[in-house]
């Protein structure tokens, strides 16, 4: 492999630094780095077909044999808060002093610490705490926090951000969206949304995008399924997945001992694993060294322009873009963003907690457009987290569980924008922070079911018929429909766009 460019030695603190003021049960999930997930998820590169649904799709059904697109799932786990990201700044109870909830008051309005004020072109200081406007209007105006913007990074003012894609029309924030199941533990709300089956009795042990893959045509390679995590292990979306490993770098995907050896002894066990007939790791072990044998000959050298960050998730990101330009004809990738859960010292606007990891996430993300540029017309990236946090900040200058969340989108095929209640057209989208619309008083209801927005991705872009994602994939029930049964219009099914090319005078324009 090639020597990667534009990589800053990496900080492998970085993700579990921003775990110190979470709460006992994410800490604790971290520390077991997810193993009770991941018990039956570690089977991934040996297919699991028997527990998996039974249909196969045809080329033919999907829709004029065109080419799927490549799905990059990205979970901020830890409940990110909207309201430090997404700012409803035209919404009359974010700055009211008292918020009177009917169950509390807060004399000091929601966030006297924490908020982020409107935005202001007249007010010069850069570092002001104000957010920057989305161009939305009346009351559905919308802000973003300004480490979206913010192109700095170690005294050098040279990183893309995702404010400027969101301008460019190639992302997409959908606000009051997630799991419509009200639970805020972490672990019950990841595993519901991973499983595909909120608000419904845990039945089914396989993700829901190993359950995508089971029934999308093959493209033929050996690595359907690349999970970039955290832990190094598969999460539960992808449990049981066929064809699926999880790593953080390509260069770790190598057999065991001595390179010296290493040829030898693959050739040994492939020979000895190829006359096997009966043995149920066949398959499995056979595949798994033509994925070695696969990724050895993936250069990670990023696009020269691509600025990716020395922080964990920008280097998983920089070797999943890599696996992507590789044409290993992978279908799916799944990557995460741990330590949103903030439940203290959010920190002052400029360079607190909040404001550098939402910096990580746009600069790198930001990167990871610029480094798939050629490829960026079959790529659709979609982030969220398990829910919410609650809209007042607590005597800890942090958030506690909420509902509703955010869900953020990027591709070549994504309609860019804040999908909110003009966007949908009526109460189905933000339902705002009047109390009498919040649940419990104290956190944003959901009104935009996550399987919603997927549905729209895998029908228009993944090509797979809705009623095969009602029956197979996002098994609801006529108890518990997604409350958002409309599409939302984020997704376009038109031919891909030719070319996503960034070139070096154009990134430096913007």
């Amino acid at each position: 492999m090639d020597k990667p460019r534009h990589i800053e030695p990496l900080d492998r603190n970085d993700e579990y630094r921003d775990d110190r003021k979470a709460c006992n049960e994410y800490r604790e999930i971290t520390r077991r780095a997810f193993m009770g997930q991941s018990a039956a998820a570690a089977a991934g590169v040996v297919a699991a077909s028997h527990v998996l649904p039974g249909i196969s799709l045809s080329k033919a059904s999907a829709q004029g044999g065109a080419q799927p697109d490549i799905l990059v799932s990205c979970f901020w786990r830890g409940g990110p808060d909207l309201l430090s990201q997404i700012i409803p700044y035209s919404d009359p109870w974010l700055y009211m002093a008292p918020y009177n909830s009917g169950a509390e008051l807060f004399p000091n309005g929601l966030r006297p610490t924490i908020g982020i004020n409107p935005p202001d072109a007249n007010d010069p200081d850069l570092g002001a705490n104000r957010c920057l406007d989305l161009g939305t209007v009346g009351s559905d105006a919308f802000g973003i926090n300004k480490a979206y913007g913010d192109r700095e990074y170690l005294g050098v003012e040279d990183r893309n951000t995702i404010y400027e894609f969101f301008q460019a029309g190639e992302v997409a924030f959908i606000p009051a969206a997630g799991s419509p199941d009200t639970n805020r533990s972490h672990f019950s709300a990841e595993a519901l949304i991973e499983f595909g089956t909120p608000n419904q009795p845990q039945t089914d042990i396989t993700g829901w995008l190993a359950r995508y893959l089971s029934i999308a045509p093959s493209l033929g390679s050996p690595l359907r399924g690349a999970a970039f995590s955290s832990n190094r292990l598969v999460p539960k979306m992808l449990a049981f997945a066929e064809k699926t490993l999880a790593f953080q770098a390509l260069g770790e995907v190598v057999l065991p001992g001595s390179s010296a050896t290493a040829q030898q002894r693959t050739d040994i066990l492939s020979a000895r694993y190829a006359a096997q007939t009966q043995d149920p790791l066949k398959s499995g072990v056979l595949n798994t060294f033509e994925i070695i044998d696969l990724l050895q000959q993936v250069s990670i050298a990023p696009h020269p322009d691509a600025r990716y960050t020395n922080s964990s998730f920008g280097q998983r990101l920089l070797n999943a873009a890599a696996l992507i330009r590789g044409g290993v004809n992978v279908e799916v990738v799944y990557t995460d963003r741990t330590g949103w859960d903030n439940h203290a010292d959010i920190g002052t606007f400029k360079d607190g907690n909040m404001y550098v990891r939402l910096k990580d996430i746009s600069q790198n993300l930001a990167a990871f457009r610029v480094d798939l540029q050629d490829d960026w017309h079959r790529i659709t990236l979609v982030c969220q987290g398990e829910f919410g946090r609650q809209i007042n900040e607590n005597a800890d200058a942090g958030t506690d569980h909420g509902n509703g969340g955010l869900m953020m989108l990027m591709g070549g095929n994504i309609n860019g924008g804040v999908y909110a209640k003009k966007t949908l057209g009526g109460v189905d989208g933000w339902a705002g922070l009047d109390p009498a619309l919040t649940i419990d008083s104290d956190a944003i209801r959901t009104t935009i079911d996550y399987r919603a927005v997927y549905s729209e991705v895998l029908r228009k872009r993944l090509l797979i018929d809705q009623s095969v994602i009602d029956n197979v994939i996002f098994k609801t029930s006529a108890e518990q429909p997604p409350p958002v049964l409309g599409e939302l219009g984020v997704i376009s099914n038109s031919a891909a766009r030719t070319s996503g090319r960034i070139s070096k005078q154009q990134r430096l324009q913007r």
